[in-house]
């Protein structure tokens, strides 16, 4: 489905990266960074590589600074990291985590010229060592990336950074969203995660939603007005999701507002395979679905959704 105002929003695009994906949307297109997570979270410092020194011993002065109150905090170590610029810091949160063995080993790392902060702990079958190894690999394999660059090599775009990986060893959950000046209503997110559970289908779950909206009669009323533009599987470069598009109406006074949602199940545990889902609003009022009518029509919604959709895909497609 094409429209105009689509059509010329999508005359001119950008490539961007998000986890080991990547997706062309509209030049201009406002990208909001979402969650990035290589195990732990990943903090990123556009261009400010400059303070990870300032901000390790911050945070190595705040430990010590509890290690005399009731908490007795400890740091363990703070030394240089593997790579020039960066910092390690190890130490015990409290009393507590020190008798669970729980460390805390936090890794400030430049990629000039940006900087990163990777917080990883020891676990039940992590060591101090191993963790250790974990954060000395990602800074190793990390380097800096600029938002207009499409990698070519397995691994994960960051917003301003890159891992080199093909390991496959660590958890990984990326996202984006995205919003457009030319329909300041509408708003685009979408998300990754290598290692989610396998729950109920997309199918199962909206059949509970609606079986249960028709059990509350406010509710059923309220669905009995919604309009579904389209539900069913929706094919995408890894193989077959799910999609549900729906239009629904303002709670008061005219107009409607949208909600399109995907999900692609993937196989858990598989970085040449992730789990991934999407999904658009329209109506957005201070980041409120449905807080006003929507500026798009059905058919709008609908090919904005397709292009964006249709270009979502691995990086570096799994052989």
């Amino acid at each position: 489905m094409t429209t105009p105002r689509i059509d010329q929003m999508f005359a001119t695009t950008k490539p961007v990266c998000f986890g080991r994906f990547v997706m062309n949307v509209p030049a201009s297109a406002t990208v909001v960074p979402g969650p990035q997570a290589f195990g732990p979270d990943i903090e990123s410092l556009p261009n400010d590589v400059k303070s990870l020194a300032r901000r390790a011993k911050t945070k190595r002065d705040e430990v010590q600074a509890r290690a005399l109150t009731k908490s007795q905090a400890e740091v363990v170590s703070f030394v240089t990291g593997p790579t020039p610029g960066s910092w390690l810091l190890s130490y015990w949160e409290d009393k507590v985590a020190k008798k669970v063995e729980l460390q805390n080993i936090t890794g400030f790392l430049a990629a000039g010229p940006h900087g990163f902060i990777y917080p990883d702990q020891t676990g039940d079958e992590e060591t101090p060592n191993d963790v250790l190894k974990n954060v000395t690999y990602v800074a190793t394999h990390l380097r800096a990336r600029d938002p207009k660059e499409v990698p070519t090599d397995p691994g994960v775009c960051l917003d301003v950074g890159f891992i080199a990986d093909d390991s496959g060893k660590f958890q990984e959950i990326f996202g984006l969203g995205l919003r457009f000046p030319e329909l300041p209503d509408a708003s685009f997110s979408v998300s990754s995660n290598k290692d989610a559970q396998q729950g109920d289908s997309f199918e199962d779950r909206r059949a509970e939603a609606k079986r249960a909206a028709f059990m509350v009669a406010p509710l059923a009323t309220l669905f009995n007005k919604v309009k579904t533009l389209r539900e069913g599987h929706l094919k995408v470069q890894q193989g077959q999701g799910s999609e549900a598009l729906f239009r629904r109406p303002m709670e008061e006074g005219d107009g409607h507002w949208h909600e399109f949602q995907f999900e692609y199940t993937g196989k858990q545990f598989d970085h040449r395979n992730p789990s991934w889902d999407a999904s658009l609003f329209t109506g957005i009022n201070h980041d409120q679905a449905g807080a006003k009518p929507s500026s798009l029509t059905d058919a709008e919604a609908v090919a904005l959704w397709d292009r964006l959709m249709a270009s979502v895909r691995l990086r570096v497609p799994s052989k």
